[in-house]
């Protein structure tokens, strides 16, 4: 490959972007350019190869994804740059010919093609490799690109739900499992490095292992075989020696497989801990999205398993905005929402994706009035999620650390924290006060709050506390979505 000036020859770096499944692919392309002899480079400034992992999943990260490709293209102009990912994916015969920007164009099929990419890179050639969706990406991850003892396990590729309105399917293919020895094994290696949070990802952990299903039918048997595979992918992880948290994400409600829940009653290692994508709580809607499932229904399983689980958490999605949804619609979602109660929500405004069944459908919800149904939905969960937090209050809890935050550098007094007395001046530090920042298990990466602790970095029981570490915090308020507490010795 050319070496270019104030480049370091064979120095790549890695521009991220999208959901832990992308980042699981991120992190192999890392250990497949490493292994053909490349050095991975935090500053894109060394490096002559860039590599864009795109997200192609809406509207919105399309576009910073390409502005992503833009700003590295301007910024080094000598560098190589690959657009990788969904994006790339999704539209690799467009850009072939209409993003000059990009030297090569690299499908996430097959990621172990980007032999191909580079080959061809080498002698002067502007690539297109987009190798067919077949199987699931595996192999060795040397570097990790999440939070310290953490990391995503992609157990499933692909989807077969067919909701309407994504594009998922159109992207990664149809759906596709991993073995159960080949998930566990994995997960073995992991431990050996010290990684103690796993968090297995799919596009719905409860299709793990029904490959068959017809795409689209949300009700074919294969989703209710008993014991479901994800049972059984369960009762073989919790066969592993040693602490950890096994948290599941991403379960479609529609085929959620009740036969897990005596395995996590069983096991505290496994985070009693449910994200299930609702989108709606309105059934005309639910059904528009192509789901068989109902607000009735929905709120049945959340009371099936809080009754099996009192410990259970709720996490949940919302697409506001779907073509044609009413105010009174809307509402009903909003309901919902402080019916079911979840710990933990996101929502985020439709996007109309091209060759998906709901771009075909008209009346069109104002980008104004989803603004508004957003913000109802967010001002409700927050209320929920502070009484809620409150229940922890006076607990000692396990934390994860993420990061540390030395006296000197420590925040001042938030204005935030006014009206919770427990919190108030919980960041009023003098110089012998440290903070550390991480997460409880009812606290998913990236996409929960987190527990902020205050101890003393002197004494003896500090030296426990550092990025990855596993320790006792006696939580002593709350302050927003986030907990605040103190070492416990």
């Amino acid at each position: 490959m050319t070496e270019y000036k104030h480049k370091s020859p064979r120095y790549f770096f890695l521009d991220q972007h999208g959901c832990a499944k992308n980042q699981v692919d991120g992190e192999l392309i890392i250990a497949y350019l490493e292994k053909r002899g490349y050095t991975y480079s935090e500053n894109p400034e060394y490096a002559h190869l860039i590599i864009v992992n795109s997200c192609g999943f809406i509207e919105s990260a399309k576009k910073e994804s390409l502005d992503a490709l833009f700003a590295a293209r301007k910024a080094h102009p000598d560098a190589k740059i690959v657009l990788a990912g969904c994006l790339s994916e999704r539209y690799a015969d467009v850009f072939a010919k209409d993003l000059p920007e990009a030297d090569a164009v690299f499908g996430n099929g097959d990621l172990n093609a980007l032999d191909e990419v580079l080959k061809k890179l080498d002698r002067g050639e502007r690539p297109l490799v987009k190798p067919p969706q077949s199987g699931v990406c595996t192999g060795e991850r040397h570097k990790l690109l999440g939070f310290p003892s953490s990391a995503y396990i992609k157990i499933t590729e692909g989807c077969n739900n067919r909701c309407s309105f994504c594009a998922i399917p159109l992207i990664r293919g149809p759906l596709r499992s991993r073995s159960a020895d080949d998930i566990v094994d994995e997960i073995r290696s992991l431990q050996k490095r010290g990684i103690f949070e796993f968090n297995l990802i799919g596009q719905d952990l409860a299709a793990y292992g029904c490959d068959g299903a017809e795409e689209g039918n949300s009700e074919h048997p294969l989703y209710f075989q008993r014991p479901s595979p994800l049972s059984l992918l369960l009762q073989k992880i919790s066969a592993l020696e040693g602490n950890f948290w096994l948290r599941l994400l991403y379960i479609h409600p529609d085929h959620f497989p009740a036969d897990i829940l005596p395995l996590i009653q069983k096991d505290t290692r496994i985070v009693p801990y449910f994200d299930l994508p609702f989108q709606s709580g309105d059934n005309r809607i639910i059904r528009a999205m192509n789901r068989r499932g109902s607000a009735e229904r929905y709120i049945q399983l959340i009371r099936n398993i809080k009754g099996s689980l009192s410990n259970a958490v709720l996490r949940t999605t919302f697409l506001c905005g779907f073509p044609g949804e009413t105010d009174e619609e809307a509402e009903r979602t909003l309901r919902f929402l402080e019916t079911v109660e979840p710990l933990w929500s996101g929502c985020f405004a439709y996007s109309a994706e091209e060759d998906t069944p709901a771009a075909l459908l008209k009346q069109r919800v104002g980008a104004q009035t989803v603004g508004k149904r957003i913000q109802k939905l967010q001002k409700a969960q927050e209320k929920i999620t502070e009484r809620l937090l409150h229940r922890y209050v006076g607990q000692v809890r396990d934390v994860l650390v993420e990061e540390c935050i030395l006296p000197d550098t420590a925040p001042p007094v938030r204005a935030d924290t006014a009206g919770d007395t427990a919190a108030d001046n919980f960041f009023a530090a003098d110089e012998e006060t440290a903070f550390a920042l991480g997460r409880c298990d009812f606290q998913a990466p990236e996409v929960d709050g987190s527990c902020v602790i205050r101890f003393d970095p002197d004494a003896k029981h500090a030296a426990a506390v550092f990025p990855g570490a596993v320790v006792k915090v006696r939580i002593t308020g709350v302050r927003g979505v986030d907990m605040v507490g103190v070492l416990s010795v």
